[in-house]
């Protein structure tokens, strides 16, 4: 939403913090996390809709007819059981609504991304990314909200996707 240029950010250490005066796009950072991880919900990322976290444009920019994010990921320790040690995560939006999700540069589904990062405890909703208001919402979630939580953070949401998959064949 914030960023109408290519913008490159860099964390390279175990915790990372942002910070930054009101209207600085700090919260739009941890959305871009959340969203290419796969948030589905545009009220979980403070949207109406899907393409509003595509910049609607400024005083001095027009308004863009995509959003990307590209998040890589360190693979050098093999967490994720692929042969590449640096993954790219990547999700595009275009205003049609057109979206996809690409796994470095090939084309796969939402539930492929969910189960590789299941797999290595990192998700969009766990302690991986932690934004303003998260912890409230966490401790005023219901019981059922608050187990999704731990299950992702704990790694036991890897082999719920994989039952989900088998009950819906």
């Amino acid at each position: 939403k914030s960023f109408a240029k290519n913008t490159i950010l860099i964390f390279n250490r175990e915790l990372n913090t942002i910070v930054g005066p009101n209207g600085s796009g700090k919260s739009n950072i941890a959305d871009a996390v959340r969203w290419v991880l796969g948030e589905q919900s545009a009220k979980t990322l403070r949207g109406k809709k899907s393409d509003d976290v595509i910049f609607a444009g400024s005083d001095k920019k027009g308004r863009l007819g995509f959003a990307q994010v590209d998040l890589y990921l360190n693979n050098q320790d093999n967490l994720l059981n692929l042969d590449y040690e640096q993954i790219i995560v990547s999700r595009k939006i275009d205003r049609n609504g057109e979206s996809e999700y690409l796994l470095n540069g090939n084309k796969v589904r939402l539930l492929d991304i969910q189960l590789l990062l299941a797999q290595a405890n990192f998700g969009q909703k766990t302690y991986s990314v932690i934004g303003q208001g998260m912890i409230d919402s966490i401790l005023t979630s219901s019981a059922a909200e608050r187990k999704e939580f731990f299950d992702e953070a704990t790694g036991v949401k890897q082999f719920q996707i994989k039952k989900d998959q088998s009950i819906s064949k």
